[in-house]
């Protein structure tokens, strides 16, 4: 552990000692897409840390957004993604080759309803005596209408500890010359031993929210364009028991 540290904390110093560089992406992933560049991280989805066991997260000085904790489709029941699509899901109204065929996008939290489709709500429910993070599917009176899928427990906090074990935290000041975006990665903070039952609190509290992304192929095949746990950037720190600033 103390060696992957030195080794990130190195790595960070001569990234900052760059001053601004050029952002490598147009985009608001441009931030997170530059720093990993200079740092030697290979883009991937993988519930793995980004480097020398770090998850790395980056942040604007001035940003207020939601970042990506994990991603993960519900552990139950077999079949979930297509099951809330196909029943749930509002239709395709482009492309073409789509259309008749069903979508499923919106975001959740626990501490409240949302609107889907000026037809449903949805509510995470957190069960702590079932352990389980069940999607609740309620109409517009937010009267339940379907319970049966969403996350054990066990599986969450596995995904949890596995991709956030380490968490380095990068801070960066922008800067526009012309319309070249431009960062100075000047902050990091390293953060260790996360904590499930933070997860659970900061969830019920509504600091952490579960955006469905489910598609359909022209096929009729459900798609799942990446269901996940997502925070607030500066919240992120809340989760984890212990932290060293890098000066």
């Amino acid at each position: 552990m103390e060696s992957d540290k030195e080794f990130i904390i190195d790595k960070f110093k001569k990234v900052k000692n760059l001053g601004f560089v050029i952002s490598k992406r147009k985009n608001n992933t441009g931030i997170g897409k530059t720093f990993e560049d200079y740092v030697g991280v290979v883009e991937n989805n993988l519930a793995e840390p980004d480097l020398a066991g770090f998850e790395i997260k980056t942040h604007r000085g001035e940003s207020n957004s939601y970042v990506t904790l994990f991603t993960k489709a519900p552990s139950f029941p077999k079949g979930a993604n297509a099951y809330l699509n196909k029943k749930y899901g509002e239709p395709y109204t482009e492309p073409i080759e789509k259309v008749g065929l069903n979508r499923l996008h919106t975001s959740i939290f626990a501490n409240d309803y949302n609107t889907f489709a000026n037809k449903l709500s949805f509510k995470l429910i957190n069960d702590r005596e079932e352990r389980t993070i069940r999607i609740g599917v309620y109409d517009l009176k937010h009267k339940l209408i379907d319970t049966s899928v969403g996350y054990n427990y066990d599986i969450l906090g596995k995904i949890l500890k596995k991709k956030l074990h380490n968490l380095f935290y990068v801070s960066a000041e922008r800067k526009y010359e012309g319309n070249l975006e431009q960062f100075h990665f000047n902050k990091a903070e390293l953060y260790t031993e996360p904590s499930f039952d933070k997860f659970l609190d900061l969830l019920d509290e509504g600091k952490i929210m579960f955006d469905i992304r489910i598609g359909s192929y022209p096929n009729g095949k459900s798609h799942d364009h990446g269901s996940c746990f997502r925070m607030l950037e500066h919240n992120i720190k809340q989760l984890y028991n212990t932290k060293e600033t890098v000066e």
